[in-house]
């Protein structure tokens, strides 16, 4: 099964960070990808990703030991990967810029790390709230950038608001590769998830699939603005 050179670099560097993520146990076994959604904007007609220039491919894929299902979209950005990763990784503005945020809070960031929390109103389930810490990577061998996130423990943040639930469930990544000499980027979104309460699966299923061809659209007009 096939790695992104962005994930494997990110896991290694957490792997080399702390003995606590060293004692970590290992991911969960990954089986085949199922294509759910495929859309093409260039060129017209194209029917598969080998001749689609500017789309969007939505799969899914089943993950042994959780019940909701980890969702992957690709698609191809008119920007270069630098300016892409500015976007997904502004955390300090996603609300009003990223799908279903109300509220976000960046409790620390460096060069190669973000600390923070969000509140989202979601399709479908009440009020959800994470506290993630964000692993950003720039300009890795290939012109790649990318930043993966998982679940923090943080003091600082608040406690959920009555009537919402907070995701113990919530890894994920961006991987950034460059196309045409670096002024396009092939833009792969990975999300594994678990909304919590007593939601059914097969919502959970689609509720985290939903909210994908408009976080590609947002993502495409803050970077492909002049």
């Amino acid at each position: 099964m096939r790695l992104s050179l962005a994930m494997l670099l990110l896991a290694a560097a957490n792997a080399a960070s702390s003995d606590e993520r060293r004692s970590e146990p290992a991911a969960p076994a990954e089986s085949k990808w199922e294509q759910k959604e495929f859309d093409c904007k260039r060129p017209s007609g194209c029917g598969s990703g080998s001749c689609c220039l500017y789309g969007l491919t939505v799969s899914t894929r089943e993950m042994k030991g959780y019940d909701a299902r980890e969702v992957k979209a690709v698609g191809q950005v008119d920007a270069p990967p630098a300016k892409v990763f500015e976007v997904v990784t502004d955390y300090e503005q996603q609300v009003g810029n990223m799908p279903y945020i109300e509220k976000m809070r960046v409790f620390s960031r460096t060069d190669s790390e973000v600390v923070f929390w969000a509140q989202a109103d979601f399709p479908m389930v009440s009020r959800r709230d994470w506290v993630l810490r964000a692993t950003l990577a720039k300009d890795l061998p290939g012109g790649v950038y990318g930043s993966a996130w998982e679940p923090a423990t943080v003091k600082e943040a608040p406690p959920p608001a009555d009537g919402v639930v907070r995701l113990k469930i919530n890894t994920g990544s961006w991987t950034l590769e460059p196309l045409d000499g670096g002024k396009r980027t092939l833009a792969t979104y990975q999300l594994l998830t678990d909304p919590g309460g007593s939601i059914p699966t097969f919502i959970a299923n689609k509720a985290n699939t939903t909210a994908l061809p408009e976080l590609f659209t947002r993502v495409r007009r803050r970077s492909e603005a002049k």
